[in-house]
């Protein structure tokens, strides 16, 4: 994998790249803006030039919003459109190789099916709004309750509900979300099971990135608890086993582990030994 990390933009884009250069990252995940601030022409330029500068390999562009995409409340769903759009605007302005989205939460009085039809014309509009050809990379979330992409499965059925001539859609998994919804990826077995049934479900090409991250949740539980790892419950052993699989060698891996002081060099330099050893 083209390994970096998630780095905060709240003291400026071209700031994370010095993130980013700090830690000899590959690759890089940020949101497409700091809080309450909106990137002009000129800001999104000269991050472009400071990226190519850099020599960063893959750049992901994250959803900031809570998306309601899938919400049956025309209101709330017509403002997480019009959000989307303008993240997409801003992913494409920033030079993003791909931008990643959770699907959200389908309404109480509605079913998943209902959510999964109203996500995808969402999606459909707020790309042609944007002009935004992909890649949209859809993200699994620890499940449970009325949230969307907590099962491989179910994150097929929101790709295959996205209408043809939409964005190029792809998928980022979580491993700590795939935990917490349920999938044992702490030892190599378990990782290659989930491999598997990835490409059976996604397909093999589908999968775009991954989000390495360990978790102090019990597996099962739909808890979301990000980790450092080898100090969680996924262990190392199957996180060597996604590491080192050749079909994921030019796709990002984004570490989203807890920002404590010297934390993000210890995990890379752990996960950086595991896929070479």
């Amino acid at each position: 994998m083209i390994l970096g990390l998630h780095a905060s933009v709240r003291r400026g884009l071209t700031a994370s790249l010095d993130e980013a250069r700090a830690l000899n990252c590959d690759a890089l995940q940020i949101l497409p803006y700091p809080r309450g601030h909106a990137p002009g022409a000129e800001e999104l330029t000269a991050f472009r030039a400071a990226r190519r500068t850099l020599g960063l390999r893959r750049l992901l562009v994250h959803s900031r919003f809570v998306p309601s995409l899938a919400s049956s409340d025309e209101p709330r769903r017509q403002r997480s459109v019009a959000h989307l759009a303008r993240e997409l605007v801003l992913c494409a302005g920033l030079g993003g190789d791909a931008y990643v989205l959770h699907a959200g939460a389908y309404s109480p009085d509605a079913s998943p099916q209902d959510g999964v039809r109203l996500f995808a014309d969402a999606v459909r509009r707020a790309a042609l709004s944007a002009g935004f050809a992909g890649p949209l990379l859809l993200e699994n979330v620890p499940g449970g309750g009325r949230r969307l992409g907590g099962t491989l499965e179910e994150l097929a059925r929101l790709r295959d509900a996205l209408p043809p001539g939409g964005p190029i859609t792809g998928f980022c998994l979580d491993t700590a979300h795939a935990w917490a919804a349920g999938y044992d990826l702490s030892s190599a077995e378990g990782s290659l099971r989930f491999v598997a049934r990835a490409h059976r479900l996604l397909g093999a090409d589908a999968v775009r990135a991954f989000h390495l991250n360990d978790s102090r949740a019990l597996l099962g539980s739909h808890r979301e608890h990000h980790w450092h790892w080898g100090q969680g419950r996924l262990g190392l052993e199957g996180l060597k086993v996604l590491l080192q699989r050749s079909e994921f060698s030019e796709i990002p891996g984004i570490l989203e582990t807890p920002k404590e002081p010297g934390a993000d060099a210890a995990n890379l330099a752990l996960v950086r030994g595991l896929a070479v050893s």
